[in-house]
């Protein structure tokens, strides 16, 4: 009773849009009220809540079902905008050492067109970078000899060199972890 009124009022606001959202909520909402009613269905037998339904006139004019499409169509041109943009404006791109073991926590400058950004990758050697406006990538860390790849050397694999210090430090760890590995 109470979201038919708020359904009303968003209907009286908006006018034919609001048509066109009740098409995306009203089944959302009920899809939300059977989950609660099946919840409270293992507990007590026979429980049951009541749906809600569009209310439909006696003809349908062609502006709210040009209405209801738009709607539909912005939302899922907004949940599209907000899933696919990062994944096509940005890149993955892991660093591993010249014996294929990844470099975690290396220090990285990314040279943009607005200036450069110091990051580091993550644990596993991986680090997300835009995928325009890149126009080159230097590892500069002690423990890696340092290297600059020009945008169109820019794989998703990238391969580094140790330094002295980063051989010494590694084979420390190989010691020092090998009986957690085991």
């Amino acid at each position: 009773m109470i979201l038919d009124a708020i359904i009303g009022l968003f209907a009286s606001l908006f006018g034919f849009i609001a048509e066109g959202v009740a098409v995306a909520f009203v089944p959302l909402i009920n899809l939300i009220v059977a989950g609660i009613e099946a919840v409270i269905g293992i507990f007590v037998s026979g429980f049951s809540l009541g749906r809600i339904e569009r209310k439909r006139g006696e003809r349908r004019s062609t502006a709210s079902a040009v209405g209801s499409i738009m709607t539909l169509l912005i939302i899922v041109g907004l949940i599209g905008w907000f899933v696919v943009t990062p994944k096509v404006m940005n890149r993955k791109v892991t660093l591993v050492a010249e014996d294929g073991h990844s470099l975690p926590f290396a220090a990285l400058i990314i040279h943009a067109g607005d200036g450069d950004q110091h990051r580091r990758t993550d644990n596993a050697g991986n680090i997300v970078i835009p995928r325009f406006g890149t126009k080159a990538v230097t590892v500069k860390d002690p423990r890696y000899v340092e290297k600059t790849w020009a945008k169109s050397e820019i794989e998703t694999e990238l391969v580094v060199g140790r330094t002295v210090v980063g051989a010494g430090l590694d084979s420390l760890a190989d010691k020092l972890l090998k009986h957690a590995k085991e």
